[in-house]
């Protein structure tokens, strides 16, 4: 059993939301496991300025992740029976936790001119369902600032994902995590995502313009400067969990959850 909808009735969905008109930014990061969203966001947030405040939002959440049926669905090493869970009924509570999210979190810190970094915003969904049921009401979410795909070999991927020890076993083959892959990649292009290659460590140099484009000021908006983060190109030892420090937000302290 595979997360991913084999379907040769997927296509990719052109995602056309509202634009946000708050002073924030808004990125979005996507990307299969293992392809250094949660490197970057460390650091992207260890590169900013203590004077531009970031918001990570992790999603789904984390009230989401703690549920049984989710955890069960998520990682197969639980034994729960599987033929217990409605795939599609737990996909659309992720879809809905977006929502709710967008509006309990996002939008407050867009008004309060944060840098909110949305790690699986709105493309990891429909990666594995494009369904109408699913993607008209991610069409609800806010057209990002700038989105950024995250992208390595299917290959590369898997490897990595395995040799996490700290990690669930997902029931995903090389040819379904292949298949994810290429539709990541269908996706960003459609929706207009930029992709930065993973396969080798990174310093970002290639992403540093698009931030920076981001950044730019404008009326009521941003004005920052984007620091050298120290040993940028050397991944930090930690698991991905650990890897996302506390960040300062008028909401108060936000971890990786």
């Amino acid at each position: 059993m595979s997360h991913t909808d084999r379907s040769q009735d997927w296509t990719p969905v052109v995602l056309d939301g509202p634009r946000h008109e708050f002073p924030g930014r808004l990125l979005a990061i996507e990307g299969s496991d293992g392809s250094g969203k949660s490197y970057f966001v460390s650091w992207l947030v260890s590169a900013m300025s203590d004077d531009i405040p970031c918001t990570h939002v992790l999603m789904p959440g984390e009230h989401m992740r703690a549920y049984d049926l989710w955890r069960a669905w998520s990682d197969e090493s639980l034994g729960f029976d599987r033929s217990l869970i409605d795939d599609a009924g737990l996909k659309l509570m992720a879809v809905g936790d977006r929502l709710v999210r967008q509006r309990a979190i996002i939008e407050p810190a867009l008004r309060r001119g944060h840098l909110v970094i949305c790690e699986r915003y709105a493309l990891t969904p429909l990666v594995f369902n494009s369904e109408a049921m699913f993607s008209k009401p991610l069409q609800r979410l806010y057209r990002p600032d700038l989105g950024l795909l995250f992208d390595a070999p299917s290959d590369l991927l898997f490897d990595r994902v395995l040799q996490r020890t700290d990690s669930p076993v997902h029931p995903q083959t090389r040819h379904d995590k292949e298949i994810e892959v290429k539709r990541f990649r269908e996706l960003a292009e459609k929706n207009l995502y930029s992709v930065v290659g993973t396969s080798a460590p990174n310093d970002f140099e290639d992403v540093r313009p698009l931030l920076w484009e981001m950044l730019r000021p404008r009326a009521g908006g941003l004005s920052r400067v984007l620091a050298t983060p120290v040993d940028s190109a050397e991944p930090p030892p930690q698991a991905d969990a650990d890897r996302i420090p506390p960040v300062r937000t008028g909401l108060g302290s936000v971890k990786n959850r």
